[in-house]
């Protein structure tokens, strides 16, 4: 398979993925911390979008890049550094970055295990897609 097709292929696969993850994940924190269910199924969805364009990234990372399990959970994982960098220096004051700091790490637990799992999801499920060469049994 081509670096454009792997490409594409793992955008879709990521894209898809990091909504599923990231909104399941953001919906059950929310109610577990007692979260009405419409509210937490509407900012759910919203972090969703999110989560599913930063997974459509990290699944363009993983195909492009041929990387393995172990790339696409090192690529989740940095998305999600990159996350919280963008968070902090964007909504962040100076006067008030050790707050700021203290919230993001909401950021980082809603963001963190689902971004990791879509790299490492999407690389397994990519991996699967490729064909197999010429002459192989398998």
């Amino acid at each position: 398979m081509n670096r454009l097709r792997r490409g594409l292929l793992g955008t879709l696969l990521g894209a898809i993925i990091g909504f599923a993850l990231v909104t399941l994940f953001y919906v059950g924190l929310a109610l577990a911390d007692g979260t009405r269910l419409g509210e937490a199924a509407g900012f759910g969805l919203v972090v969703g979008v999110a989560g599913g364009v930063m997974g459509g990234l990290i699944g363009l990372t993983v195909g492009v890049l041929r990387l393995g399990w172990l790339g696409g959970t090192l690529a989740g994982a940095a998305a999600t550094v990159i996350a919280v960098v963008f968070y902090v220096v964007v909504f962040g004051d100076p006067a008030f970055l050790g707050h700021f700091l203290r919230e993001s790490a909401v950021v980082l637990l809603v963001l963190g295990l689902p971004l990791t799992l879509t790299g490492a999801l999407t690389a397994i499920l990519l991996k699967r897609a490729r064909p197999a060469p010429h002459g192989s049994a398998t």
